[in-house]
């Protein structure tokens, strides 16, 4: 059975409760008699099999691509590292 956890509009009370998953959601606080709503909390979840590591989905051709890519690009031959760097973008 899930644990569903809720909060009160009204006075901020967060408590938790054990419900079916059929069970209609609660409605009021059980300290004020407040408005409440169902608090969403991020799920966790692992990730088995193949297929999740990047050398179980990828082509050696896009590897040898993304390597080529990653590798910085020769100087210009005209470049001789001056101070006017914003100008000719070396």
């Amino acid at each position: 059975m899930p644990t569903y956890t809720y909060e009160c509009e009204k006075c901020s009370n967060i408590f938790e409760i054990d419900q079916k998953i059929t069970a209609p959601p609660r409605k009021r606080c059980p300290e004020c008699r407040g408005k409440v709503f169902r608090v969403i909390h991020p799920v966790g979840h692992i990730l088995k099999g193949s297929g999740f590591y990047r050398t179980d989905y990828r082509s050696d051709d896009y590897s040898k691509r993304k390597i080529a890519e990653e590798k910085p690009a020769p100087s210009s031959p005209a470049c001789d590292g001056c101070a006017k760097k914003k100008d000719c973008g070396a």
